[in-house]
């Protein structure tokens, strides 16, 4: 079974849920990775072999709208000549891999690639939703044509959000074909190292964010926090992205914040063994409304209470160990529940319990097997 999946983000870009998924793929898959060109990453443009997955960088619309010359791509001609190459290029891999269009499958989780996917022949196509892509800071209006243009053409979609979901029946104008299929941990990962939570008895209650700090980052919320709570440290661990960098620096520069750049996905587990509770304060958008994201299930797999801002309703499902409060006076107050909580031992080891048997419900393994065995089914019907 062939397949290509066009994707949003480099093949060696932490490890997100297409890395998870795709590590989780049947022995008989043969996949070929398209990932698109970054500004400042490592764009291999020749055809590679990494894991026993094939993988190359093809010039995608994806990152362009930030660009300096983004206003040339306003341009629909522009765009055209673009897809052109792309297409072109696309094309010559397939031929070298020799994935014949009766037996190769698309999966697409890039939408501004719906266009080459749409010219070339294939078995099927399954698109899987995990971003609102159209809503991140910097898009363009013509941007929302992408991801229309993928949603009425797949043949199948997964959606990682019920929010996602819900935006895209409407688009197709029918739930058919649309299915829920939530983000997740490697459970066992989050298990190295023996307990779970280590804090010192008698320390300062650390409160601990694992994420890109970006314009969808809550950064008042955080400060109001470590203002009215100077005696907590709080840590914020992760790369800075789209322009926040005075915002960091102004949130760090008070005494009790701490930053500390983006970690190896092997030295998470260590990293949240110091924390007490687990931090996602994202403000409330069009993008952020469509998030489940994959740092809720791995605080809660380290077995950490989670206070978040109310963004998505999918942070809402857990609210013994997952408080889900506006930003302000009620996000400090579910801060100071759990940091309670927290340091009485019994309750501690409760709500540890509790938190990994939640995360244990969302291996990447169960959503993978349900991942895969959609694509079999496509494939045979195909």
């Amino acid at each position: 079974m062939k397949v290509v999946w066009f994707s949003e983000i480099k093949w060696n870009y932490l490890r997100t849920r297409k890395q998870q998924i795709i590590a989780r793929k049947p022995a008989d898959v043969q996949l070929l990775f398209l990932e698109p060109f970054v500004k400042s990453g490592r764009n291999t443009y020749r055809l590679r072999t990494e894991g026993g997955i094939f993988s190359a960088t093809v010039p995608f619309l994806k990152s362009a709208p930030y660009f300096p010359w983004r206003t040339v791509l306003d341009r629909g001609s522009a765009r055209w000549v673009i897809d052109l190459a792309v297409r072109t290029r696309v094309q010559r891999i397939l031929k070298q891999l020799r994935f014949e269009p009766s037996s190769t499958g698309f999966i697409i989780s890039n939408i501004y690639a719906a266009n080459i996917v749409s010219s070339l022949p294939r078995r099927f196509l399954l698109y899987d939703c995990n971003d609102d892509h159209s809503s991140f800071p910097g898009m363009r209006s013509w941007t929302k044509a992408y991801f229309y243009k993928t949603s009425r053409e797949a043949d199948a979609i997964f959606a990682s959000s019920q929010a996602l979901l819900d935006k895209i029946t409407d688009v197709r104008g029918s739930s058919g074909g649309c299915e829920y299929l939530g983000n997740g941990v490697d459970y066992e990962h989050f298990q190295k190292n023996g307990d779970p939570r280590t804090v010192e008895p008698g320390g300062k209650p650390r409160l601990g964010y694992i994420g890109a700090l970006a314009p969808w980052f809550d950064f008042d919320a955080l400060a109001e926090l470590a203002r009215e709570r100077p005696e907590w440290e709080i840590v914020l661990v992760g790369p800075i992205l789209l322009g926040v960098d005075k915002k960091v620096t102004e949130l760090t520069s008070l005494p009790n914040v701490f930053r500390l750049p983006a970690v190896s996905y092997d030295r998470l587990p260590a990293i949240l063994r110091q924390f007490s509770v687990g931090l996602i304060p994202f403000r409330y958008n069009e993008l952020t409304r469509g998030v489940n994201p994959n740092k809720l299930y791995e605080y809660l797999a380290a077995g950490l209470p989670v206070v978040t801002t109310r963004f998505s309703s999918e942070v809402e499902r857990y609210t013994d160990l997952v408080k889900a409060v506006d930003p302000g006076a009620s996000f400090i107050r579910a801060c100071e529940e759990f940091v309670d909580a927290v340091s009485d031992e019994n309750e501690s080891a409760g709500l540890a319990e509790r938190a990994r048997r939640i995360a244990r419900e969302h291996d990447w393994d169960v959503i993978a097997a349900t991942f895969w065995k959609k694509v079999e089914e496509l494939m045979n019907q195909g």
